[in-house]
Formats: structure tokens, sequence, C-alpha cells
């Protein structure tokens, strides 16, 4: 049976002690989707990006790491999942919470 691929909610956004930021989602589709994770319409690629997916019963656990993320990485985040059958995509804003140090860094 093929199916259109579609995610169930948006990211949940998890902040990892070693100060990167997950993304995680459930998507579901048949044949297996393609994942793109876009910020500001571009693709997001690079050694800073991390981006996973496995499957599991059904369904697809997708994720992308940012690693090293600063206040230019706050945005919206959109996750795009394609096959022959169509295409879904969710959007999830991030904010990150600014300190002392990085409010002094941009004044420089």
């Amino acid at each position: 049976m093929t199916l259109q691929p579609y995610f169930e909610r948006a990211p949940s956004i998890l902040f990892k002690p070693d100060g990167s930021v997950l993304f995680e989602c459930l998507c579901n589709g048949n044949p297996e989707p393609e994942i793109k994770w876009l910020f500001k319409d571009k693709e997001c690629v690079g050694e800073r990006y991390v981006a996973k997916k496995k499957k599991m019963v059904g369904k697809y656990t997708c994720t992308l790491q940012i690693k090293n993320p600063s206040q230019a990485d706050q945005g919206v985040y959109k996750v795009t999942a394609t096959n022959n059958r169509g295409t879904h995509s969710v959007e999830q804003p991030l904010s990150l919470v600014q300190v002392g140090k990085e409010v002094f860094k941009t004044l420089d």
C-alpha cells in the first residue's frame, strides 16, 4: 500500500546537555519519504547540522541536531517529507535564551 507522507505533529525541541539543540518528529509514508530540514528557505547542511532518519514500526523518527547554536539560529525551521505520492511539511519556531556573554559578543 502506498501512502503520501505526513507528520503527526510539529517537531519537539530538546536542549541537550552538550549545548546542542535537537528537533525530533515522527513521519509516516510508503514508499520511504525523503526528509529535508530547512531554515530561512535553505536546506540545513554542513558540519553544524546532523540530520538522521530511523525506521521504526511503520513510521520514521526524523531528527535534526544543531551543534553550537547561536542567536542567528533563532527562527522557524521546516521539515519536509517527500515520496512519489506527495509532500507534507510542518514548521517549528526556535527561540534561544541569550546569556550575558553573547550580548557583549554581538556588540564587538
